[in-house]
C-alpha cells in the first residue's frame, strides 16, 4: 500500500559546508509592501476533487401480449407497464491541482540563488502566476435522456393480421310467382383479435422448440452438421427470444456519465457536502434539484503532516545563522474522501489534499539541481 512519504536525507557536515551566501528574499504577498520588478510571483497548489459518476439506465417495455403470457406460455409476473430505472454503477474519485490565490509569494532572487524553479513548476510544487495554465476541465452532464418513440416490437406474428371468414346471407329470389330465400356464401376479410395473434405467436414458439429438439436429437428429416447446424440453432434461438419478448417484454440498458467537482475548504471537514442528487426514475441530477435524494461527500484528514513539519524544523541548528532564501512549500495531507447515499457508503478513496496540509519554509539550497537533499513524493493510498 502506498502512503504519503517524505524522504529526508540529513547530514550536518553537508549543511555546514554548503551554506548559501544568497540574499534572496521570499515572502508572502500580503506581507510585501512593494513588489519588485525583478521579483517572481508564485502560488502554492490547491487541490480540486472530481467525481466521475457512471449511471446505468434500464428501460423496461412490456410485451404487447403480456396479458396472455400466463394463458398461452405459463409465465407470471411479466412487466405490465413502461418503466425507467436508474442505478449508480460506479463513482471514480480523482484530484487535480491548480493555483491557490490565497497563497501567493514574492521571490526576489539575488546572489548565488540557484534553485531549479522549472523543475518545481513541472512537478506541480509551485504555480507561476505570470504563466497561463492550461487545465482540461471535464464536461458535465445533467438531465434525462429519452429513447424516443421508436418501435420496440416490430415482428408480432408470422401470420397475416387479416384473415378470411365465410359469411352466409340469404338472397330473395323469385321463383314462379313466389319469392324464396336462397343461401349465399361469401368470403370476406376480417381482422384477427389480439388474443388470436397471441395464440399464433405462442404456437410459433412451441414449433421452434420442437424443430430445435429434432435437430439436436437427429430426428429431423434433414440433419445439417458442423457450422450449418450451429447457424441453424443460433437462428432458432434468436427467433424464440424475439417472440418470447412479445410476452415477457424487453429491457434496454444504456450507460451515462456525469462529472462533478468541488474545491475542499476548512468548513468541509466539519459538515457534509452535496455533490449531486439521484432519482431512480430521473437519474443523476444537479445538487439543487430537490426531486432527487442527496449524494453527499465527507472528508476525514489523517493528520500526518504535523509530525513531518516538526521534523523539518527540528533539523535546523539554532547556533547556525538562519537561511534567508527559504522556499515556501506546502506538504499535503492525506484525506479520506467518502461518498454516501443516505447511510450507505458507495465510494471511498484516500487522496492528497494540498490545502489541508501545512506550509513550511525549506532552504532553497535543498532544491538545487546538484544536491538532491529533499525529495517529496505525493503518492496516495489505493
Amino acid at each position: 500500500m502506498k502512503v504519503l512519504k517524505i524522504i529526508i536525507y540529513i547530514s550536518f557536515v553537508f549543511i555546514v559546508s554548503c551554506k548559501s551566501t544568497s540574499e534572496t528574499q521570499i515572502k508572502k504577498i500580503d506581507s510585501a509592501k512593494l513588489i519588485s520588478d525583478q521579483g517572481i510571483v508564485y502560488a502554492l497548489p490547491k487541490t480540486n476533487i472530481r467525481f466521475k459518476v457512471e449511471a446505468v439506465r434500464t428501460d423496461i417495455f412490456p410485451g404487447p401480449y403480456y396479458e396472455y403470457a400466463e394463458k398461452y406460455m405459463g409465465l407470471t409476473d411479466v412487466p405490465e407497464k413502461r418503466e425507467t430505472i436508474w442505478q449508480i454503477s460506479n463513482i471514480v474519485i480523482e484530484t487535480y491541482n491548480d493555483m491557490d490565490p490565497e497563497n501567493l509569494y514574492l521571490l526576489e532572487p539575488s546572489g548565488q540563488f540557484n534553485v531549479d524553479l522549472k523543475s518545481l513548476i513541472n512537478n506541480g510544487f509551485i504555480f507561476p502566476v505570470n504563466k497561463q495554465m492550461v487545465q482540461k476541465y471535464e464536461n458535465q452532464f445533467y438531465g434525462i435522456s429519452e429513447l424516443g418513440n421508436d418501435l420496440v416490437f416490430k415482428d408480432l406474428s408470422v401470420s397475416k393480421y387479416v384473415g378470411e371468414e365465410q359469411v352466409t346471407y340469404y338472397k330473395r329470389v323469385q321463383r314462379d310467382s313466389l319469392f324464396a330465400k336462397v343461401p349465399v356464401v361469401k368470403t370476406q376479410s376480417v381482422y384477427k383479435s389480439f388474443e388470436d395473434k397471441a395464440e399464433e405467436a405462442s404456437s410459433f414458439i412451441f414449433m421452434i422448440r420442437e424443430k430445435r429438439f429434432e435437430l439436436i436429437t437427429g430426428m429431423a428429416d434433414y440433419y445439417p452438421d458442423g457450422e450449418a447446424l450451429n447457424a441453424a440453432l443460433k437462428e432458432l434461438d434468436r427467433l424464440e427470444n424475439e417472440y418470447m419478448d412479445l410476452f415477457i417484454g424487453k429491457k434496454i440498458t444504456s450507460t451515462y456519465t456525469a462529472n462533478f467537482e468541488f474545491t475542499p475548504s476548512e468548513k468541509d471537514l466539519h459538515q457534509p457536502y452535496f455533490i449531486f442528487r439521484f432519482n431512480e426514475e430521473k437519474g443523476v441530477l444537479p445538487a439543487n434539484d430537490l426531486t432527487g435524494r442527496p449524494i453527499i461527500v465527507e472528508l476525514e484528514t489523517l493528520k500526518q503532516v504535523e509530525p513531518i513539519s516538526n521534523l523539518i524544523y527540528k533539523n535546523e541548528n539554532p547556533e547556525e545563522p538562519r537561511y534567508r532564501d527559504k522556499i515556501y512549500y506546502r506538504i499535503p495531507d492525506l484525506v479520506k474522501v467518502k461518498v454516501y447515499d443516505g447511510s450507505s457508503l458507495i465510494a471511498l478513496r484516500k487522496v492528497a489534499i494540498e490545502q489541508y496540509g501545512q506550509v513550511v519554509q525549506i532552504p532553497a539550497m535543498y532544491f538545487m539541481d546538484e544536491e538532491a537533499f529533499i525529495e517529496f513524493y505525493r503518492e496516495e493510498d489505493e
